[in-house]
């Protein structure tokens, strides 16, 4: 516990001097660098289940994938970036794949590979394609600051979890997945995530959004810390499957780059997703 503790004010100290440095430039090379390992480790916990997926380019298309969602010039928030990632992404794997002569590397490299690309690099697309669009309609600030508010959201989940889970936690909430979690950290991620909500929407003061309301901040927040908590079970379902305890050991007390991204994967992507659908519509 203290090696996490001490680790996470460490990386909470990086992240704030690069954030203050860069700015949001800073914001987008750090998501493309955990990007790009959790990416990494999430093919090694591949390699462990019997697969043998194609790491080296998969990683290298993730890497300029996360980039182009910012720096690509049209910079709007919709899907067709994502799916032509996607699909030239299958077109190049498949026509390498299909140069080999050997079908069945469609189930033990084509299909991981692709997956690799879909469940790390393309999620965090999501965001960056929400922060340039924001930055073109409206001030340099708020992108950054909306998406460092899903964040804290989605990791106050993993403290409230682990907090209220390790001292209340009686009734098992997904055995299968990790035998850790509980129904009363449940409700632990959910009271953390709602608060510390309220209280980053507050220090925020008057630049915080005027119609991203305390109702519409409780809700939000609610969600973000449920999808949070489902995309930590989905990585240790991964983790169970290979036979790992961490995905890597990068990072004392936590694990891997893929440990500590586990929880945004999933929420990142769908925090943004409906402050852009019913926040700032």
């Amino acid at each position: 516990m203290k090696a996490r503790l001490g680790s996470t004010i460490i990386l909470c100290a990086l992240v704030a001097w690069v954030l203050w440095s860069a700015g949001i430039l800073g914001g987008v090379f750090l998501l493309t660098l955990c990007s790009a390992l959790a990416q990494w480790e999430l093919y090694q916990l591949m390699e462990k289940m019997g697969w043998k997926p194609q790491k080296k380019m998969a990683t290298a298309w993730g890497i300029i994938v996360v980039q182009g969602s910012f720096f690509s010039r049209e910079g709007i928030f919709d899907f067709s970036y994502v799916l032509s990632a996607l699909v030239l992404a299958t077109v190049i794997f498949a026509c390498s794949l299909v140069l080999t002569g050997k079908p069945e590397n469609l189930k033990n490299i084509f299909l991981p590979t692709i997956f690799g690309i879909l469940y790390v690099p393309i999620m965090f697309c999501i965001p960056l394609l929400f922060a340039r669009n924001l930055l073109i309609l409206s001030n340099p600030t708020l992108p950054l600051l909306l998406i460092l508010w899903v964040i804290s959201v989605a990791k106050l989940s993993d403290i409230g979890g682990l907090l209220v889970g390790r001292r209340f936690g009686r009734h098992k909430l997904a055995p299968a997945f990790s035998p850790k979690k509980t129904c009363e950290g449940l409700v632990g991620s959910l009271l953390f995530s709602v608060t510390g909500g309220y209280i980053f929407a507050f220090c925020c003061g008057c630049a915080w959004p005027a119609n991203f309301t305390k109702v519409k901040i409780g809700a939000v927040a609610a969600i973000i810390a449920v999808v949070a908590l489902v995309s930590d079970l989905v990585e240790s379902g991964f983790k169970r499957l290979a036979g790992v305890k961490d995905s890597g050991r990068m990072i004392p007390g936590i694990g891997g780059a893929f440990d500590l991204m586990d929880s945004l994967i999933l929420s990142l992507p769908a925090g943004v997703i409906i402050i852009k659908t019913l926040i700032l519509l």
